[in-house]
């Protein structure tokens, strides 16, 4: 789902479904933010999720609540059996204007966690399921039953005053996301905290700690990391050459882009076209 590549999934509604399946081994999502409105339901095992720099170790039956615009990321361990399912919705498929405005303009806060103790937490994983599978069956009248049970999963949330007033609201949008739209419009130039935390009006050394808890890592490595997601983005769905997509993604060398790719995904960028185009 990371860097808007789900909504290459839309077909006629603006619903995004990705199921996840590994075993033995670390997935690792970095950390993006989307306007979609985004629930991770957890089929096997577990994996760890950081929604605003807040921690939640999920297991099977939990779900986790993305709102819009929200900074998260997640990984897998490599113990084991873990999957889940992710849907990604835009907030305007349902009838709730209201509910839309305020989730994406942060006037309304969701709690993020629903353990599967939860009474209610069985009613949602049904409709997240029924959802997922109207959006890959796609027959006749799929949209409908998928906006459906999407709706009545909002309503258990509402019913559930799992939507409330965000009393901390503030007209200035919040630290990581300012980040996140700075790296997003300049990560093919040459961008260090330094020109990032003079951009936000911060102190660098200051700007460095809050974006580490923000993020999980220093400035530098996440600016490389999405640099070689976007790297993978352009592998699978362009036919570019890989120097001119090492040059667009911001790397000045091909040799050590192709290094440090393969250093990230265990095989060379040309590989990883051949596998996965």
């Amino acid at each position: 789902m990371f860097n808007d590549g789900f909504k290459e999934r839309y077909t006629t509604i603006p619903l995004a479904v990705y199921r996840a399946y590994f075993v033995n081994q670390v997935k690792e999502v970095i950390a993006h933010h989307h306007k979609e409105f985004e629930v991770i339901s957890i089929t096997e095992g577990s994996a760890l999720f950081y929604v605003d720099a807040q921690e939640y170790r999920l297991q099977k039956g939990d779900l986790l609540l993305i709102p819009p615009y929200a900074i998260h990321r997640g990984k897998t361990t490599d113990r084991g059996t873990a999957s889940y399912n992710c849907i990604c919705f835009d907030l305007k498929i349902q009838c709730d204007e209201a509910l839309k405005t305020g989730l994406e303009e942060h006037t309304l806060s969701t709690e993020h966690f629903i353990s599967k103790e939860s009474a209610y937490a069985a009613r949602l994983q049904e409709y997240i399921e029924n959802a997922c599978c109207a959006n890959e069956r796609q027959s006749l009248g799929w949209e409908l039953d998928a906006i459906g049970n999407i709706s009545l999963f909002l309503s258990v949330l509402k019913q559930e005053a799992h939507f409330t007033e965000n009393l901390k609201c503030s007209t200035q949008k919040p630290f990581a996301q300012n980040v996140m739209d700075y790296i997003i419009a300049h990560y093919a130039s040459e961008i260090t905290s330094r020109t990032a935390a003079d951009a936000l009006y911060m102190d660098n050394s200051y700007f460095c700690r809050v974006f580490k808890k923000s993020f999980g890592c220093c400035f530098a490595d996440y600016v490389l990391a999405y640099r070689l997601e976007m790297a993978r983005s352009r592998l699978t769905n362009t036919n570019l050459p890989v120097t001119e997509i090492a040059f667009q993604i911001g790397f000045n060398s091909c040799s050590y882009f192709s290094k440090t790719f393969k250093a990230r995904f265990g095989v060379s960028p040309l590989s990883y076209r051949k596998a996965y185009s």
